[in-house]
């Protein structure tokens, strides 16, 4: 397949390579969306591994504008429609870098006449079940009616300035009215739903949502928007969307990761660090051949905590907060280690530096 065809070429040629492969279900219906989660999900995973912090990817100027109007069809907002950015932030530690989106595909295929003479093909770019052919084979017509490359481009910019004006009111209200806490959830002032324009309130919720939950992607925009229309309401008392759950509390809104799906991971002589649930970054700081198990802490945990005199540890966090903690674990289900709620198995001799855990939103 292309893959391998790539990997043999750039080998042939001495430079080093990686197919990156997934092994799990097989998706029936909206193959390309889930396929992407997939790959960005195993290049950050990747690079963080292998301590690399840049990646690039050859996006070109018929993506941005593909990508335009297919966020258009789906009524996107200011950040749908600008979605695609020469520099990105995945995280503190990971960035995805798009050099070529200033040039057409046809140029860089010049190019690649030029240059190399022949080219690797993807072929889902023929494949009409994808909405993003089918759009591809659309822009003659479209042309035709005034929607001309160079128009959608301008326009694109635009929307980027129009952009960057938003973000800075954005920053603004999150410092304002959103408080994130170590142990990975979130409150809101409602007091923002009297003060601050719709776009600003839909923008801080999907960054609360964001960072609590783990999910790269936001939810939908028409659940977003069902939300902020029941947040303000007095009878509001709690919901659940994009993985987690929020509750309202007199004036504050309190963002919780959802209580199900929650990673299971495994620490050991080589994986040390795993960016647990893509919330917070784990890490094992001694050389041990042992085995540690890293799970929510759950109410089994708390149970544990509670059945041997611990259950005051961590009093001041929330119970639906503090249900979603990473804990570790050992291979005969003995609670070792529980950050945050200071919680550490005397027995086993855990010292302070044994783990360290930290929310990704403060990395």
């Amino acid at each position: 397949n292309e893959a391998k065809q790539t990997y043999n070429i750039l080998t042939q040629n001495k430079i080093k390579a990686k197919i990156l492969t997934y092994q799990g279900e097989k998706f029936s219906s909206n193959i390309q969306k889930k396929a992407r989660d997939l790959r960005y999900d195993l290049f950050e995973k990747y690079c963080t591994k292998n301590k690399i912090k840049f990646l690039i990817l050859a996006h070109h100027q018929d993506d941005l504008i593909e990508n335009f109007y297919i966020r258009l069809i789906r009524g996107s907002g200011i950040k749908g429609l600008t979605s695609l950015q020469n520099i990105f932030e995945y995280n503190k530690d990971f960035y995805l870098l798009r050099p070529l989106l200033n040039f057409n595909k046809q140029e860089l295929l010049n190019v690649t006449k030029k240059s190399y003479l022949s080219w690797i093909e993807d072929p889902s770019n023929k494949n009409d079940k994808f909405l993003r052919v089918r759009i591809r084979k659309m822009q003659s017509k479209l042309q035709k009616e005034g929607f001309d490359p160079k128009r959608i481009i301008k326009t694109i910019e635009n929307l980027n300035t129009a952009k960057d004006s938003l973000e800075f009111y954005i920053f603004k209200s999150e410092k304002k009215y959103l408080k994130f806490f170590k142990e990975g959830y979130a409150t809101l002032k409602s007091s923002i739903f009297n003060n601050e324009a719709q776009e600003v309130i839909f923008r801080v919720i999907i960054k609360a949502i964001h960072y609590v939950s783990g999910e790269y992607y936001p939810p939908r925009s028409d659940s977003l928007k069902s939300l902020m229309k029941n947040l303000p309401v007095k009878t509001f008392k709690s919901s659940t969307l994009g993985g987690c759950l929020i509750e309202k509390n007199k004036n504050i809104i309190s963002f919780y990761r959802e209580d199900r799906n929650i990673a299971v991971e495994t620490l050991n002589k080589t994986k040390q660090k795993t960016s647990w649930d893509d919330r917070f970054l784990v890490n094992k700081n001694f050389n041990n051949q042992q085995q540690f198990v890293v799970k929510k802490l759950g109410n089994h945990g708390i149970e544990y905590l509670r059945k041997n005199k611990f259950n005051d540890y961590g009093n001041k966090i929330p119970v639906q907060a503090k249900k979603t903690l990473p804990s570790f674990w050992n291979n005969q289900g003995q609670l070792l280690f529980v950050p945050f709620v200071n919680f550490k198995n005397k027995k086993y001799n855990i010292k302070n530096d044994s783990f360290s855990v930290s929310f990704l939103r403060f990395i």
